[in-house]
């Protein structure tokens, strides 16, 4: 988990939004170390997936011309949005530049 997760280290790094994830989640390199670990992904992974969803990214993840009653989304948390791709199937260099990366999921 104390080993870096980009070669080259990198002080934060970005997982971009994509089909696996509609919003974005930034990594930062934990206070005691100079470079974004693996576990540092691993918890911001983690904790940008046990968000709660707002109104607006419920709205986005549903099909066109889908209407759903009022506050139906509350209380749900990202990882409800994943359609079943729950497991990690790891992190490669986006195109967008060396800090962004894409994660992949699978079901």
């Amino acid at each position: 988990m104390l080993e870096a997760a980009t070669s080259p280290h990198l002080r934060s790094m970005t997982i971009a939004a994509s089909d696996a994830i509609p919003w974005p989640v930034v990594v930062h390199a934990s206070i005691n170390s100079s470079f974004v670990t693996v576990g540092d992904v691993l918890t911001a992974v983690h904790n940008a997936l046990h968000t709660l969803i707002t109104e607006h990214e419920y709205q986005l993840a549903l099909p066109p011309n889908i209407i759903v009653g009022n506050r139906y989304w509350s209380g749900m948390r990202r990882l409800s949005l994943l359609n079943g791709r729950h497991w990690w199937a790891g992190l490669s260099k986006s195109q967008e530049g060396p800090e962004i990366w894409n994660l992949h999921l699978q079901r």
